[in-house]
């Protein structure tokens, strides 16, 4: 399983779930994979995402900008820029730097050779006042359009570190399920854009500061990335929806 570098981020006070959108504001198949390589350079506003129908989280698209908004339980805005992109032996590695008012965080997202997407799970860990998530497992597997589209879904175990209050080195194993929802219009202030939905449940067994599951859905545009995600905890929900972006949907 494919590894990314990992690093403890600072998470939001409010109940939450930590998701690929740092929420820091206040206020199977084979698929087609991409063949050509990602443009390198200062970012244009005419540059475009590859025409291919991998899944990504943010555009492989070398110096792109993009603003996401949040909503819910959490307000304010989060920056996206894509640092890198590298095609190598397991698929294309998108690296990026989300900024909130809380700080900033470095992820990678890899889009694998079938046109599935590999996420940390530490992106998805249940957080509270006090305390940090990390992936500690293996990443969570999102399985390419076709497959989803045939009814497969993606199962399986990985876990998490928490850090806080009387909870330094625990380690909490969680289970994943992704299931595809199929292709939906989505309006953003971005604009509109088909994009292929997914949904994510999580259980985190024993729980992590008093939950024990969660789940989301996530519209993402082959060939882009996140056009919008809603994520619901203990029953309160946080939305984050694309605002602006450098590479057009």
């Amino acid at each position: 399983m494919i590894k990314p570098r990992r690093r403890w981020l600072a998470l939001p006070a409010a109940l939450v779930l930590a998701l690929p959108v740092t929420a820091c504001g206040s206020g199977g198949d084979e698929a087609p994979a991409a063949n050509a390589p990602a443009p390198t350079g200062a970012p244009s506003t005419e540059a475009a995402a590859p025409a291919d129908t991998g899944l990504y989280f943010y555009p492989p698209v070398e110096g792109a900008t993009l603003e996401y908004t949040l909503g819910g339980v959490v307000s304010g805005t989060t920056s996206v820029t894509v640092d890198s992109v590298v095609q190598g032996a397991e698929g294309r590695t998108v690296t990026v730097t989300e900024k909130g008012t809380g700080g900033a965080a470095e992820r990678e997202f890899v889009t694998r050779s079938d046109g599935g997407l590999t996420v940390d799970i530490g992106a998805f860990g249940a957080a509270a006042a006090g305390f940090e998530v990390r992936g500690s497992g293996d990443d969570v597997a999102v399985p390419p359009v076709a497959d989803l589209e045939a009814g497969t879904k993606g199962t399986g175990r990985t876990a998490v570190e928490v850090r806080g209050p009387g909870l330094d080195g625990r380690s909490q194993q969680v289970r994943y399920t992704v299931t595809g929802v199929g292709t939906e219009s989505v309006t953003t202030p971005a604009g509109t854009a088909e994009a292929y939905a997914i949904s994510l449940d999580l259980d985190l067994g024993q729980g992590i500061a008093g939950v024990t599951e969660a789940s989301g859905k996530f519209w993402l545009k082959p060939g882009f990335g996140l056009v919008k995600q809603e994520v619901t905890i203990s029953g309160l929900t946080l939305t984050t929806e694309l605002a602006k972006s450098s590479v057009p949907l």
